[in-house]
């Protein structure tokens, strides 16, 4: 017996999961710029644009959760009204 074919992903999922890789990708970098940055002796993190890479691991990363868990969310509910129901 074939199998169904797989429901196609929307818009949705598509925008929601390159949101979570570009913020995920950005939160790194600042992340590994910050490192560096210590390790190579910068001490004043409070001037120019270190303030903006120094916070934006703090609010990147939760938010990116978010957005994964409401991807999930959006999956599930797709997959579930695409499955036929048996009783």
């Amino acid at each position: 017996m074939a199998s169904p074919p797989a429901p196609e992903t929307s818009r949705l999922e598509r925008v929601l999961a390159a949101m979570v890789a570009a913020i995920v990708g950005l939160t790194l970098v600042c992340f590994a710029a910050t490192l560096i940055a210590s390790v190579t002796g910068t001490t004043d993190f409070a001037v120019g644009v270190w303030p903006a890479v120094a916070a934006l691991p703090l609010i990147g990363l939760p938010a990116a959760f978010i957005l994964l868990v409401v991807l999930i969310v959006i999956n599930w509910s797709r997959r579930r009204k695409s499955t036929p129901r048996t009783k």
